[in-house]
């Protein structure tokens, strides 16, 4: 799979570094002017979708000035919570971090912008609950889902009180708690939380809304860690049919669901079912997000896992080898 770097972000980092490169180190307000200078560069960068594997070269690029550039920020003390458009790329990065499961510096970069809009925009503000949502979520994609769960624990409530109970955001932080909760495995609570949420979402939303989408699938989480594969199977299904309508058979979200069924087939014994959705689905994470991203490597151990159950191991052998022909 070969990504290229839009070239609008090849040009914007061309001139951010020709930026610092002329700036006198010990000139306050040359680098104060440089900073500013900077950000609005950046600023001004068309929007990428940070859920689309084709723009990860591109935010990963990104990250290289962003990090950089917060630093001197901080020292030069222009606020990173300015103009709108700055705040709106910062969010979009810390969604490409979680999204192509580079959590950790994710994590550091979420910390720095979220201290820095609380102290100038507020706790309450939408933009800095979207900082601490982020946060939250590369803590959780880290594997520390306990740190994570008071942060997103505090998000609801704050979108309870800023929005209401029944607002789409609301609901959606709602789920985030769900999920996190299932990470720890405290499916029982995660089922309380998440059936309650279901319902609000189906009254105010209705059945084929995306919150009420993930929040079903949420729901199968939690039953699947509570043994309940076959309820949970039937769900994942309706949820992976509504993925393939809205965004077709190859967008990362359609194939994460797909790995909940052939887990959830796994989990039942039914290991030609798993085998043959397994099939299927290395090639397209593959093509869609390389052969290291994590889907692929699960889905890899998978299949060959069912393959090996079906007394197959000379296929088994070949995919745990890396060598697919499908």
């Amino acid at each position: 799979m070969t990504r290229h770097v839009d070239p609008a972000v090849q040009r914007a980092h061309a001139d951010v570094v020709a930026l610092f490169r002329t700036t006198p180190a010990a000139d306050p307000a040359g680098l104060h002017a440089v900073c500013r200078a900077a950000r609005d560069r950046l600023a001004a960068l068309p929007v990428l979708d940070p859920h689309d594997p084709r723009t990860w070269n591109s935010y990963e690029l990104l990250t290289t000035n962003i990090r950089t550039l917060l630093c001197y920020l901080g020292e030069a003390d222009v606020p990173t919570s300015e103009p709108d458009r700055f705040r709106a790329l910062l969010i979009r990065l810390l969604h490409y971090h979680y999204n192509s499961h580079d959590a950790e510096p994710g994590v550091l970069l979420a910390e720095l912008v979220h201290k820095d809009w609380e102290a100038r925009l507020g706790e309450s503000h939408t933009d800095t609950i979207e900082a601490a949502e982020r946060l939250a979520a590369c803590l959780h994609d880290r594997g520390d889902a306990e740190q994570a769960r008071p942060l997103f624990e505090r998000i609801l409530a704050l979108r309870s009180k800023e929005l209401g109970a029944d607002d789409t955001a609301t609901l959606v932080a709602a789920c985030n708690l769900g999920s996190c909760l299932n990470a720890l495995s405290d499916h029982r609570a995660a089922l309380q939380l998440t059936q309650d949420t279901l319902q609000r979402c189906e009254q105010r939303l209705g059945g084929e809304d995306r919150t009420t989408i993930l929040t079903t699938e949420i729901l199968a989480d939690s039953l699947s860690g509570l043994g309940e594969h076959r309820i949970a199977l039937s769900l994942y299904v309706v949820v992976h049919q509504w993925h393939l309508r809205e965004y077709g058979e190859d967008a990362l979200a359609t194939l994460d669901l797909a790995e909940s069924i052939a887990f959830t087939h796994q989990e039942l014994g039914e290991h030609e079912a798993a085998r043959a959705v397994d099939a299927d689905l290395l090639p397209r994470f593959e093509r869609a997000a390389g052969m290291d991203y994590p889907g692929s490597e699960r889905t890899r151990e998978r299949l060959a896992k069912a393959l090996r159950a079906l007394g197959r191991d000379a296929e088994a052998d070949e995919i745990q080898g890396g060598i697919t022909t499908f």
